[in-house]
């Protein structure tokens, strides 16, 4: 049996090279964070990049869980909730404005209603953070988790609209068609066929959105200021602080941060990456 070589031009060289270079970029951060996690303080400050295998410990990691400047079961329930229950009401919502635009966007209502939406793509939540508190403060959920769970459901909409309809796109209208004479109304044909084929780029965007509440700094630290509630980075904020050169300490409580994502992303990553290129590949 004769085997056919792939030649491996420069252009493939040149690419692969460069993979590694930014996959390296990538890793270091992690790298430095997992490590020194497990450090004393002495070897972090003298050799940072070093594993010191006799001196390595866990009462870093077991004398944060019990910290008092930031508590572990709040940071965590506040980011876990916040994360859970966002990602579930812009995937319920957002599919649901998809789907009609979609269908609709021949139509100049609907394809204006679809360029408004798309224009919370283009503003920072810096710029309009300002009416954000003045809106919630005047309905009662300023120093809530209620009121910053509106402000993400307005702020993730855009985003997750615009890549479901680039996704429906995708999925014959027949299909539709098909299902509305055998007697489905719209309500039916979303819920019980066009949402189950979205299973993909609905998982993509679960793990965008779950990533950006849970590392979220500047929303949580001004809505939830004055709430005894808090998110992972703002006791993270809280408990490392501005003058912190406990750097044993820092590194333990930074990998709390990380843990939770980096479980999700390994979980999800086949899935994560098909959402990324199904609209690609489809039809």
């Amino acid at each position: 049996m004769m085997i056919v070589m792939r030649k491996f031009s420069f252009s493939d060289l040149a690419t692969t090279l460069f993979l590694w270079a930014l996959s390296f970029i990538f890793l270091v951060p992690f790298y430095i964070t997992f490590i020194n996690a497990f450090k004393i303080q002495k070897d972090i400050v003298t050799n940072p990049l070093g594993i010191p295998f006799a001196r390595l410990t866990i009462k870093n990691i077991l004398r944060n869980l019990n910290s008092r400047s930031f508590n572990l079961a709040i940071g965590y329930g506040t980011s876990l909730f916040l994360a859970v229950v966002t990602v579930f009401l812009v995937i319920i919502a957002a599919s649901a404005c998809a789907y009609v635009l979609s269908r609709n966007r021949r139509q100049a209502g609907f394809r204006y209603s679809y360029l408004l939406l798309l224009l919370g793509l283009m503003l920072p939540i810096q710029v309009i953070l300002l009416p954000i508190v003045k809106i919630l403060a005047a309905i009662k959920l300023m120093f809530t988790i209620w009121g910053l769970l509106v402000l993400y459901l307005g702020w993730y909409m855009p985003f997750a609209v615009f890549t479901f309809v680039g996704y429906i796109g995708t999925i014959s209208p027949q299909l539709d068609e098909s299902a509305k004479i055998d007697g489905a109304n719209e309500v039916q044909v979303f819920f019980k066929i066009i949402l189950p084929l979205m299973g993909p780029v609905l998982t993509s965007v679960a793990i965008y959105i779950a990533v950006w509440t849970w590392n979220d700094f500047v929303s949580p630290l001004i809505i939830l200021s004055s709430s005894k509630f808090y998110t992972v980075t703002i006791g993270i904020y809280r408990a490392i602080g501005q003058y912190t050169q406990k750097w044993d300490d820092v590194f333990a409580i930074l990998l709390f941060a990380i843990v939770p994502l980096l479980v999700l992303f390994l979980a999800l990553q086949k899935q994560f990456i098909s959402g990324l290129t199904a609209g690609a590949l489809k039809g």
